[in-house]
């Protein structure tokens, strides 16, 4: 009876024993994996020139966003498991100025090779040229796509972002409304368009229709409502933190308070970013792009009037944007489509543009549409009639003022 007694003793001793290993084991196991992903963050966030942190103060993306003088917050709008729209908000608490500068989510990014390598010991299947609207599939879990998606695009554009704000569409629906611009900056030798001997400039200056998003007229409401009252203000910025994904706490946001009891809505600037359309994907220009971002950060005057158009300000046209019509124009048709020619001309001309010639284009088939003007500001007006088009200064077939070679896109 006692040996009986003994065995089963042992028995539970042994489960006891092999639970409690078990136990450890899984411990172990977690604080592995949780080592690993603070070591990827801090190897990914290594060695970003510009970009990159003070030595020995790496800090985790996901859970210590910085309150900065100068905070840009890396806004994601996502519709289930896509990312819809994203935005740059730059709030300069020097300036009180608010900038909002869009980034299309089709824009596609090939991945420096020194950090792909080191991503891939994150999620060995990541591609290196990534779609930024599908971040949130190349990784498990939401806040890795988020906080992996910052670093990616704080490589892109080559500026340090604060933090990060998620918002589902509904709310961006309410709070924004989008609209089409011309972006215009100068394209560097790299991504410049030959001209018509097959000489490529040193830089021209390039205007691409895209779709930004503007605060709405009922969140302008919202906002103006509350301005100058700092409680009203601090109640706000909580409700809004508690309704959406953010790695920065509702406290270091209330840090900001000072700051947008003083800004004026009205004065808030919206911005295109530096990039092209080749079909519906957007490749960001670099070069233009980190130029351009780099005096929005380290504007010093503060806005004291409405920005006058929404657009970019890589190059600038002083604002003045000449009209095309009464401007001689020829249609060629790169896209090899019959009749889009013809059917492009019927539409020019009952806009009241004048079309008079068209033909087809025979060096290549275009996907993007480009129009060809002889001199800045021309060509603009043009542009809304066609699916995200180049406009670029070149030289023009004789006899004509503006030269459109129709693209795939625009079938």
């Amino acid at each position: 009876m006692k040996n009986t007694k003994r065995k089963k003793n042992n028995v539970v001793r042994i489960f006891f024993v092999s639970l409690l290993k078990s136990v450890l084991f899984m411990i172990v196991l977690l604080l592995a994996g949780f080592a690993s992903y603070k070591v990827s963050y801090t190897i990914l966030s290594d060695g970003r020139g510009n970009v990159r942190t003070s030595k020995g103060d790496i800090a985790d993306i996901i859970e210590e966003a910085q309150t900065d003088e100068i905070s840009k917050n890396l806004i994601y709008v996502c519709n289930g498991d896509r990312i819809v729209s994203l935005m740059l908000e730059i709030c300069n608490t020097n300036t009180n100025n608010m900038d909002y500068v869009t980034i299309p989510a089709r824009t596609e990014f090939t991945i420096p090779t020194t950090m792909y390598q080191k991503l891939c010991t994150v999620n060995e299947e990541i591609p290196q040229i990534v779609r930024l609207g599908r971040l949130k599939t190349y990784f498990a879990n939401d806040e890795d796509a988020f906080g992996y998606g910052e670093l990616i695009i704080e490589k892109m554009l080559g500026v340090k972002i604060s933090y990060y704000t998620v918002l589902d569409y509904e709310t961006f629906k309410n709070h924004y409304r989008r609209k089409w611009v011309n972006v215009v900056f100068k394209q560097d030798t790299a991504t410049a368009t030959p001209d018509a001997d097959g000489n490529i400039p040193s830089s021209q200056t390039t205007r691409v229709a895209e779709r930004i998003a503007i605060a709405s007229s009922s969140y302008i409401n919202q906002l103006k409502d509350i301005a100058g009252d700092q409680e009203k203000i601090a109640e706000y910025i909580k409700e809004q933190y508690e309704r959406v994904n953010s790695n920065l706490t509702v406290y270091n946001k209330i840090g900001y308070i000072e700051c947008y009891e003083k800004l004026n809505v009205d004065y808030f600037h919206y911005w295109g970013i530096p990039g092209t359309f080749t079909g519906k994907v957007f490749s960001v220009d670099t070069k233009a792009a980190k130029s351009f971002l780099n005096k929005l950060v380290n504007n010093k005057e503060s806005y004291t009037k409405a920005q006058r158009r929404a657009s970019a300000a890589g190059a600038s046209n002083n604002g003045k944007a000449a009209s095309s019509k009464g401007l001689s124009i020829l249609v060629l048709n790169g896209s090899q489509i019959s009749g889009l020619a013809s059917r492009t001309k019927a539409k020019l001309n009952s806009a009241g543009f004048s079309v008079d010639d068209i033909g087809d284009y025979t060096d290549e088939i275009l996907t993007q549409t480009k129009i060809i003007v002889k001199e800045e500001g021309v060509g603009n007006d043009i542009a809304g009639y066609f699916n995200n088009p180049a406009v670029v200064i070149g030289d023009v077939q004789e006899g004509f003022d503006i030269q459109i070679i129709l693209g795939t896109a625009d079938a």
